[in-house]
This record gives structure tokens, sequence and C-alpha cells, in this order.
């Protein structure tokens, strides 16, 4: 399982990063070239994963509290958190609230459902997982995110939940990949939380951080990979000479697929490249 966190800290990143995505979401064409020019003024320190598997800026008087498997997680000041890349599996079933994760797979949710309605849950399953229900949750924005079919369906949210905390701003970046071979699927996130009162002050500092997180092609393409591995094909002493040559064919044609889907989540997801600046295998207009 991809998932480091507790499930309580899954509660805290959604919202953080719901919050933060919040401010910066609402109008993203028009916010675009002020986010993009305000970053460099925020001054960030990089940190880097004890595992090499991801990187992020670091706001002064921030605090990292943990970075492993592609997933960064810190605080800040006046109860803002932030979390970078944790990953849901879910399994292609119907809800089951109060659901134990069992064999790595965190929840049941049907891959049908809505990008909203998957992050609601979620946030949901991983409140009352921590024995921390929210009372509401409320999306007030939704963008999707143009991206090849091959990565599933991808959004940028903006929220608002009530809970033991009090009101809180949530903004997120979330992804649905595809249904594997055993029915299960992963749910991605780049999450942000604060409380409403600090909400759009804070949310410059997180939109920079959200825009530093980097991820080494290599782990980019096993966060990316399906859960459940494709079954092997049987095999016998007659068949052997002929499926080699097909294995390697099919080997090579999947590393290929596996490097270009790494790239375009790359680009639209994690840069918020614009359509027209994509090449042409992740939606865009431009040649690869």
């Amino acid at each position: 399982m991809i998932l480091t966190t507790t499930k309580a800290s899954l509660l805290l990143a959604v919202s953080a990063l719901t919050s933060m995505t919040a401010g910066c979401q609402s109008k993203p064409q028009a916010q675009t070239a002020p986010a993009a020019a305000a970053s460099p003024a925020i001054a960030l320190t990089p940190y880097t994963a004890s595992d090499q598997s991801a990187s992020a800026g670091v706001p002064s008087g921030w605090q990292v509290t943990s970075g492993q498997e592609t997933v960064i997680q810190m605080t800040g000041p006046q109860g803002v958190t932030v979390s970078l890349g944790n990953t849901v599996i879910a399994r292609n079933a119907a809800s089951q609230p109060g659901q134990q994760p069992s064999n790595g797979v965190d929840l049941s949710m049907p891959y049908t459902a809505t990008l909203p309605q998957k992050l609601t849950t979620i946030l949901q399953q991983g409140a009352a997982a921590a024995g921390k229900p929210v009372s509401q949750i409320t999306i007030t924005s939704s963008t999707p995110i143009q991206l090849p079919a091959t990565l599933g369906q991808c959004g940028r949210f903006v929220a608002s939940l009530t809970g033991q905390q009090g009101a809180m701003k949530i903004m997120a970046t979330f992804c649905s990949l595809p249904v594997d071979s055993g029915g299960t699927y992963k749910n991605i996130m780049l999450l942000a939380q604060a409380p409403a009162a600090v909400a759009t002050q804070s949310a410059p500092t997180a939109q920079a951080i959200f825009q530093s997180y980097k991820i080494p092609t290599a782990w980019l393409q096993k966060k990316l990979a399906p859960f459940t591995a494709a079954p092997s094909a049987p095999s016998s002493a007659a068949a052997t000479n002929a499926a080699t040559a097909a294995i390697l064919r099919s080997t090579a044609a999947a590393q290929a697929a596996s490097e270009n889907s790494a790239n375009c989540f790359d680009l639209t997801v994690l840069r918020q490249t614009p359509t027209y600046q994509l090449p042409r295998s992740c939606g865009g207009n431009q040649p690869d």
C-alpha cells in the first residue's frame, strides 16, 4: 500500500489541500499568471524525502512531519497543514461506512461515482476511522483536468467542512486512476487544510508548496502502476519460444506507455501546464 499516513493524518491532509487550493482554484485561468509570479517571492527551503522518492519546498516557520514513498507532510503556523502525494486504494464496490482496511485496500467505493463523490467519501471514511466524524462537507468548486483516459480522471477542488476542529477550508488536486485487473484502483491527492479564518492568507504559501512538489520519474511510474498486477498468462514448453518474443514486445510497449503516463501526469496534474503547451500524447496541441 502506497498510503503511508494514518487515517487521522489523511483527513488533515485532505482538508489541508482543499483549503489551500480553494484560494487558487476558484479562478484558475485568471490566477495562473499571478500565482506563477508570486511563488518566487515565497522563500522555500528544499526538502527531499529520505528515500529520495519526492521533494518539495518548505516555507520558513513550517516543519516537515514525514517524508517517505512519495508522500510529504508538513505543518505551518495557525493550524495549517499540507500533505503531498497521498494514495488511497479503493475496491470497486459499494461503499461500506466503517469498513476496516485489509490486504492493502483502504476502502470500498464505486468507480462509477463522480470525482466529488469520491473525494467526499474518502474524507468521511478517513475522519470516521480516526474517530473524528465530519458533520458536513461542501464542495464549492470543481474544475476538471484534461488528460489522457489511460490516467483516469483528475480535478481540482475547493471545499469546506465542519467538525470537531470547527470550520475548515480545504483544497485538493485529486486523481482517480483506472480500475485494474483485481478490481481495485488508486486515488492520488495533493492536500491542504486550514481553519476558515486563515485559509485565504495561507493560500499563496500552500500554492507555492504544491508547485514545488516533484517526484522522480521511476517513483512516479511506480505510483501510477496498477495496485493489482496483471495476471501472467499460463505457459507451457511448446508455447515458451513464441511467448517470449510476445512478452518482450509487450514489455517494451508497456514501458513506453508507463513513461508517457508519468510524463503526462507530471505535466498536467503536478505542473499544471496549459493544454496548448502539452504534447499531443498528453491531450495537447504540441508535437511529441
